[in-house]
Protein backbone atom coordinates (compact mmCIF):
# COMPACT_ATOMS: atom_id res chain seq x y z
CA UNK A 1 0.00 0.00 0.00
CA UNK A 2 1.42 3.42 -1.10
CA UNK A 3 1.21 5.93 1.89
CA UNK A 4 1.22 9.77 0.86
CA UNK A 5 1.77 12.28 2.91
CA UNK A 6 1.11 16.42 2.75
CA UNK A 7 2.38 19.04 4.55
CA UNK A 8 4.82 16.80 6.92
CA UNK A 9 8.07 18.85 5.91
CA UNK A 10 6.44 22.09 5.42
CA UNK A 11 3.52 24.07 3.37
CA UNK A 12 2.55 21.78 0.31
CA UNK A 13 5.25 19.08 0.83
CA UNK A 14 4.82 15.70 -0.46
CA UNK A 15 6.56 12.45 0.40
CA UNK A 16 5.89 8.61 -0.65
CA UNK A 17 6.62 5.81 0.93
CA UNK A 18 7.49 4.03 -2.44
CA UNK A 19 9.69 5.77 -4.67
CA UNK A 20 8.21 3.39 -7.39
CA UNK A 21 4.70 0.53 -7.09
CA UNK A 22 5.10 -2.80 -9.06
CA UNK A 23 1.32 -4.53 -9.33
CA UNK A 24 1.68 -8.17 -10.99
CA UNK A 25 -1.39 -8.42 -13.56
CA UNK A 26 -1.57 -10.49 -16.17
CA UNK A 27 -3.71 -10.34 -19.50
CA UNK A 28 -6.64 -9.66 -18.92
CA UNK A 29 -6.64 -9.18 -15.13
CA UNK A 30 -7.93 -6.48 -12.75
CA UNK A 31 -6.78 -5.75 -9.03
CA UNK A 32 -8.04 -2.78 -6.60
CA UNK A 33 -5.84 -0.72 -3.91
CA UNK A 34 -6.19 2.50 -2.20
CA UNK A 35 -3.96 5.12 -1.70
CA UNK A 36 -3.55 6.42 1.59
CA UNK A 37 -3.16 10.46 1.74
CA UNK A 38 -2.02 12.31 5.13
CA UNK A 39 -2.67 15.35 5.51
CA UNK A 40 0.02 17.46 8.47
CA UNK A 41 -1.64 20.61 7.94
CA UNK A 42 -4.82 22.25 6.83
CA UNK A 43 -7.30 21.01 5.27
CA UNK A 44 -6.84 20.91 1.31
CA UNK A 45 -7.69 19.11 -1.57
CA UNK A 46 -5.04 16.71 -3.56
CA UNK A 47 -5.25 16.28 -7.00
CA UNK A 48 -4.52 12.55 -7.86
CA UNK A 49 -3.79 11.94 -11.54
CA UNK A 50 -1.62 9.27 -14.12
CA UNK A 51 0.72 9.66 -17.04
CA UNK A 52 -0.87 8.78 -20.53
CA UNK A 53 0.70 5.57 -20.56
CA UNK A 54 -1.33 4.43 -18.24
CA UNK A 55 -4.96 6.58 -18.48
CA UNK A 56 -6.26 3.56 -19.96
CA UNK A 57 -5.21 1.02 -17.46
CA UNK A 58 -5.43 2.93 -14.49
CA UNK A 59 -9.19 3.97 -13.15
CA UNK A 60 -9.02 6.72 -10.14
CA UNK A 61 -12.65 6.45 -8.34
CA UNK A 62 -12.04 9.73 -5.89
CA UNK A 63 -9.48 12.22 -8.06
CA UNK A 64 -9.87 15.45 -6.28
CA UNK A 65 -10.31 14.20 -2.80
CA UNK A 66 -10.80 17.10 0.46
CA UNK A 67 -8.32 15.71 3.23
CA UNK A 68 -8.44 17.21 6.27
CA UNK A 69 -6.43 14.73 8.26
CA UNK A 70 -6.20 11.10 6.43
CA UNK A 71 -8.28 9.54 3.42
CA UNK A 72 -8.32 6.61 1.63
CA UNK A 73 -8.74 6.71 -2.47
CA UNK A 74 -9.77 3.60 -4.01
CA UNK A 75 -7.43 2.54 -7.65
CA UNK A 76 -8.26 0.25 -9.93
CA UNK A 77 -5.64 -1.21 -12.32
CA UNK A 78 -6.04 -3.74 -15.18
CA UNK A 79 -4.16 -4.89 -18.49
CA UNK A 80 -6.72 -5.77 -21.92
CA UNK A 81 -6.81 -9.59 -22.43
CA UNK A 82 -4.93 -8.64 -25.67
CA UNK A 83 -2.70 -6.27 -24.38
CA UNK A 84 0.98 -5.72 -23.90
CA UNK A 85 2.98 -7.89 -20.91
CA UNK A 86 3.53 -4.72 -19.10
CA UNK A 87 2.99 -1.29 -18.60
CA UNK A 88 4.96 1.67 -17.00
CA UNK A 89 4.61 4.90 -16.04
CA UNK A 90 3.88 7.65 -13.18
CA UNK A 91 1.22 8.37 -10.90
CA UNK A 92 0.98 12.26 -9.73
CA UNK A 93 0.18 13.92 -6.13
CA UNK A 94 -0.67 17.60 -7.27
CA UNK A 95 -1.69 20.12 -3.97
CA UNK A 96 -2.30 23.88 -3.51
CA UNK A 97 -4.22 24.11 -6.83
CA UNK A 98 -1.34 23.03 -9.17
CA UNK A 99 1.47 24.67 -6.91
CA UNK A 100 3.44 21.49 -5.96
CA UNK A 101 3.28 18.29 -8.18
CA UNK A 102 4.93 15.17 -7.82
CA UNK A 103 4.98 11.57 -8.55
CA UNK A 104 6.33 8.01 -8.29
CA UNK A 105 6.49 5.16 -10.67
CA UNK A 106 4.04 2.36 -11.29
CA UNK A 107 4.48 -0.67 -13.26
CA UNK A 108 1.90 -2.76 -14.11
CA UNK A 109 1.87 -6.55 -15.22
CA UNK A 110 4.72 -9.44 -15.68
CA UNK A 111 8.58 -7.58 -16.24
CA UNK A 112 10.58 -9.73 -18.87
CA UNK A 113 13.01 -11.55 -17.75
CA UNK A 114 16.14 -13.58 -19.31
CA UNK A 115 14.24 -16.66 -18.96
CA UNK A 116 11.21 -15.30 -20.76
CA UNK A 117 11.23 -16.89 -24.62
CA UNK A 118 8.49 -16.75 -27.57
CA UNK A 119 7.31 -19.47 -28.78
CA UNK A 120 6.43 -20.31 -32.32
CA UNK A 121 3.72 -22.42 -33.17
CA UNK A 122 4.63 -25.00 -35.95
CA UNK A 123 1.91 -26.84 -37.87
CA UNK A 124 2.22 -30.73 -37.40
CA UNK A 125 2.26 -30.92 -40.91
CA UNK A 126 5.66 -29.38 -41.74
CA UNK A 127 7.43 -32.08 -39.40
CA UNK A 128 6.36 -34.80 -42.01
CA UNK A 129 9.00 -36.22 -44.83
CA UNK A 130 7.96 -34.45 -48.00
CA UNK A 131 6.18 -37.73 -50.20
CA UNK A 132 8.81 -38.66 -53.29
CA UNK A 133 6.89 -39.44 -55.97
CA UNK A 134 8.44 -42.36 -57.71
CA UNK A 135 7.75 -43.58 -61.02
CA UNK A 136 7.66 -47.30 -61.38
CA UNK A 137 9.39 -48.64 -64.70
CA UNK A 138 6.80 -50.99 -66.45
CA UNK A 139 8.45 -54.67 -66.34
CA UNK A 140 8.88 -56.16 -69.54
CA UNK A 141 6.83 -59.43 -68.64
CA UNK A 142 6.71 -62.53 -70.22
CA UNK A 143 7.70 -63.50 -74.18
CA UNK A 144 4.10 -63.94 -74.25
CA UNK A 145 2.92 -60.64 -72.73
CA UNK A 146 4.80 -59.34 -75.46
CA UNK A 147 3.28 -60.60 -78.10
CA UNK A 148 0.35 -58.39 -79.25
CA UNK A 149 -3.50 -60.02 -78.66
CA UNK A 150 -4.26 -61.87 -82.05
CA UNK A 151 -7.68 -62.54 -82.82
CA UNK A 152 -9.29 -66.13 -84.14
CA UNK A 153 -11.29 -63.78 -86.60
CA UNK A 154 -7.68 -62.23 -87.89
CA UNK A 155 -6.24 -65.63 -87.93
CA UNK A 156 -8.93 -66.91 -90.21
CA UNK A 157 -8.81 -63.73 -92.64
CA UNK A 158 -5.11 -64.63 -93.24
CA UNK A 159 -5.06 -68.10 -93.14
CA UNK A 160 -7.95 -67.83 -96.17
CA UNK A 161 -5.95 -64.93 -97.87
CA UNK A 162 -3.20 -67.37 -98.30
CA UNK A 163 -5.28 -70.99 -99.23
CA UNK A 164 -6.38 -68.35 -101.69
CA UNK A 165 -3.51 -66.68 -103.20
CA UNK A 166 -2.18 -70.37 -102.74
CA UNK A 167 -5.40 -71.70 -105.21
CA UNK A 168 -5.22 -69.31 -107.81
CA UNK A 169 -1.35 -69.63 -108.44
CA UNK A 170 -1.52 -73.55 -109.05
CA UNK A 171 -5.04 -72.84 -111.09
CA UNK A 172 -2.82 -69.97 -113.43
CA UNK A 173 -0.13 -72.90 -113.91
CA UNK A 174 -2.31 -75.79 -113.85
CA UNK A 175 -4.54 -73.90 -117.24
CA UNK A 176 -1.12 -73.08 -118.39
CA UNK A 177 0.30 -76.96 -118.46
CA UNK A 178 -3.27 -77.88 -119.83
CA UNK A 179 -3.74 -75.26 -122.81
CA UNK A 180 0.07 -75.93 -123.95
CA UNK A 181 -0.73 -79.89 -123.59
CA UNK A 182 -3.49 -79.15 -126.00
CA UNK A 183 -2.11 -76.87 -128.70
CA UNK A 184 0.95 -79.41 -128.93
CA UNK A 185 -1.53 -82.45 -129.62
CA UNK A 186 -3.19 -80.47 -131.91
CA UNK A 187 -0.33 -80.02 -133.97
CA UNK A 188 0.97 -83.45 -133.53
CA UNK A 189 -2.32 -84.66 -134.78
CA UNK A 190 -2.30 -82.58 -137.84
CA UNK A 191 -6.16 -81.76 -137.33
CA UNK A 192 -7.43 -78.97 -139.88
CA UNK A 193 -7.72 -74.92 -138.89
CA UNK A 194 -11.38 -75.25 -138.44
CA UNK A 195 -10.88 -78.15 -136.26
CA UNK A 196 -8.50 -76.21 -134.34
CA UNK A 197 -10.58 -72.92 -134.10
CA UNK A 198 -13.36 -74.71 -132.47
CA UNK A 199 -11.10 -76.27 -130.13
CA UNK A 200 -9.52 -72.97 -129.17
CA UNK A 201 -13.07 -71.38 -128.97
CA UNK A 202 -14.21 -74.21 -126.42
CA UNK A 203 -10.94 -73.80 -124.53
CA UNK A 204 -11.52 -69.88 -124.01
CA UNK A 205 -14.97 -70.86 -123.02
CA UNK A 206 -13.76 -73.44 -120.53
CA UNK A 207 -11.33 -70.94 -119.13
CA UNK A 208 -13.23 -67.84 -118.96
CA UNK A 209 -15.98 -70.00 -116.83
CA UNK A 210 -12.96 -71.31 -114.38
CA UNK A 211 -12.16 -67.61 -113.89
CA UNK A 212 -15.83 -66.29 -113.60
CA UNK A 213 -16.05 -69.38 -110.51
CA UNK A 214 -12.96 -67.99 -108.44
CA UNK A 215 -14.00 -64.38 -108.62
CA UNK A 216 -17.42 -65.53 -107.23
CA UNK A 217 -15.90 -68.34 -104.88
CA UNK A 218 -12.49 -67.69 -103.90
CA UNK A 219 -12.20 -65.26 -100.64
CA UNK A 220 -9.38 -63.43 -101.93
CA UNK A 221 -12.08 -61.44 -105.00
CA UNK A 222 -14.68 -60.74 -102.62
Amino acid sequence: MQVVHINRLGINSIEFDMESMEIPLSPGEEKSFEIVIINYGSPTHVHISVSDTLKHNVTILEDNPYVTHEDYVPVVVRIPFDGKKIYQGDFFVTVSHGARKSSFSMVLGQPLTSTDSRSIEVDDSLSAPNQVYVKKKKSAGTWKEQLPDVSFDMLKCNYETAISKVTVFLSGILLVILLIATVSRIFSYGISSVHGFYFSVALSIVFTAFCVYLLIKLPIFK
